[in-house]
Order: structure tokens, then sequence, then C-alpha cells
């Protein structure tokens, strides 16, 4: 294994670790705008971001109360890493209205670059009951 992977690997499992303070600490916010100016762009997220999804997979799992394998962590530490590597990227989050008696509708999901948020397709709907 290189270093390179190595270093990856520990970048998405400390940021998987850091989720909960970011949504629990109003740290959201900073993560739904601009994020600003960046460092610049230095390699490849890939290993950093299947780390961190791991991480968060395995945290879940051992259902301790800060750290959930939902939409919204998954955009959260898809964000924090991709801002870490040097690329744009945004939480964003939609809800839907409920239909008469139904559960509400929301989903959450990171973007890259400087797209318009409007032009961004929702991959999945998740519900919440």
């Amino acid at each position: 294994m290189t270093a390179a992977r190595l270093r990856a690997y520990a970048i998405g499992a400390t940021t998987a670790l850091a989720v909960p303070a970011h949504l629990l600490g109003g740290g959201i916010g900073t993560l739904v705008r601009d994020p600003g100016p960046l460092p610049p762009a230095r390699g490849d997220p890939a290993d950093a971001l299947r780390a961190a999804v791991r991480m968060l997979q395995l945290l879940a799992r051992a259902r301790l109360p800060w750290w959930r394998n939902t939409c919204l962590y998954r955009a959260v530490v898809e964000c924090l890493v991709l801002r870490r590597y040097g690329i744009r990227s945004r939480v964003q989050l939609g809800v839907a209205r409920p239909g008469e008696g139904s559960p509400i509708s929301a989903h959450a999901w990171s973007t890259r670059g400087s797209a318009d948020p409007s032009l961004q397709t929702l991959r999945s709907l998740v519900v919440l009951r």
C-alpha cells in the first residue's frame, strides 16, 4: 500500500468521525453555502471518499447515537472530503410537501464544482417517518 493511499484512508476515516460535530455544532450552514477560497486542487479523492463512506457504515452499525448511515451524513462527509482535496462542493437539501396523511420526503446530496444547484438531479428520495 502506498503512502498516498494510506493518507487518503486516514483523511476519509477522520472526516467521517467529524461529521456529528458539523451537524450538531451548527457547521451545516457552512456546508450549504459556497466554500469561498479553497486550497489548490490536489490528488484524487476517490480512496478518501470510499474510506469515509465505509467508516460511516461501520460507525452506524455500532449503533452509536452520533453516527447514521443516511443521505445527510453521506452528503456531509463527501462535501468535507472534496473540500479537503480543494474541490468545490456544497451540501444540497431537498424537501417535498407531503400529501394528506403521508410522511415528509427529504433528501440530502452533495454537488461538485460551481454548477447551478437547480440543474442538479435528485439521485434518490428518502422518506422520513
